[in-house]
């Protein structure tokens, strides 16, 4: 049994992280922000830790006292203050401080790898920033690892809800826009088979290249994404420029969902004996995402 100190576990990514460690059997001790999101923790058999109670324990002790520390919750504006707090609790130690960036980080391209050039969009640059500094430091006294997953989906959440929440259904005939042409490929992870990645990271023998792509290596583009979700509710599918894009959602989100990208993670596979075991993307969408049947906990 380990001790994980965990971050975001409210969250989509590390509410999967958090129940995967402890049907694993191991202890997570969830940073968190208020008492609601305490009980919550509390109640998937975490103990929750309110960074803003009294508290004669800091956020470094509890790096101490834990076996690995997961940052799910990465944010441009508190991620250094974090990694300069429990950054003394695991010097000198072969814990882990896993940090969540994003294979939005490798820019476009077709069978990309933890060895290809990073090329962050703007809305990215800073986390991939992040993760460079962390993995430049690592072999200073504290173990890196760095995750970088796909768009994550499952239990209706995530990036892919678009598909369905995006439709206009003002016109006699629903109507799904596509993001830009739709001929862009997502590379994408079940938020289930990430969190098992997570699991694997806390037993497993430290590298000095210590970065994991997570992604299931499908290979359907956004229109065919698009159209299984069309299929499920009724509508048609528009096809729209990247500007119109742009303009619809937002030029930073467009662009790292315009972002033509496929990844196998083979070294994920390899290292770690990770399998993606859960239902494609296109498969949940032509279920209907949002209504996914037995999965009363994810509400």
């Amino acid at each position: 049994t380990m001790s994980v100190l965990l971050t975001g576990a409210t969250g989509f990514i590390g509410r999967g992280v958090m129940e995967a460690l402890i049907a694993a059997g191991h202890r997570v001790t969830a940073l968190v922000d208020g008492q609601d999101d305490a009980d919550e923790v509390r109640a998937a058999g975490a103990d929750p830790f309110l960074a803003s109670e009294e508290d004669t324990r800091t956020v470094s002790d509890l790096a101490l006292e834990s076996d690995g520390v997961f940052h799910t919750a990465t944010s441009r504006s508190e991620d250094a203050d974090f990694i300069a707090a429990v950054t003394p609790g695991l010097l000198t130690s072969d814990k882990p401080f896993v940090y969540t960036s994003s294979l939005w980080t490798y820019g476009s391209g077709r069978d990309l790898t933890e060895k290809s050039p990073s090329a962050p969009p703007a809305a990215v640059a800073w986390m991939d920033e992040t993760a460079r500094g962390l993995l430049a430091d690592d072999g200073e006294g504290m173990r890196v690892v760095v995750v970088a997953p796909g768009i994550v989906y499952g239990h209706g959440q995530g990036i892919p809800r678009r598909f369905v929440d995006d439709i206009d259904r003002s016109g006699a005939q629903p109507v799904l826009p596509l993001i830009g042409d739709g001929s862009q490929q997502w590379a994408t992870v079940h938020v289930d088979d990430l969190a098992d990645l997570y699991v694997r990271i806390i037993g497993a023998e430290s590298h000095v290249d210590d970065v994991y792509i997570a992604a299931s290596g499908a290979t359907e583009t956004v229109a065919e994404l698009a159209a299984a979700a069309a299929s499920a509710e009724g509508a048609t599918v528009r096809a729209e420029t990247a500007e119109e894009t742009a303009r619809r959602i937002g030029p930073a989100l467009a662009g790292v969902l315009l972002l033509d990208q496929h990844a196998a993670a083979d070294r994920a596979r390899e290292r770690l004996g990770w399998r993606t075991t859960r239902p494609s993307l296109v498969d949940e969408l032509r279920a209907g995402y949002l209504d996914v049947p037995g999965d009363p906990a994810w509400g």
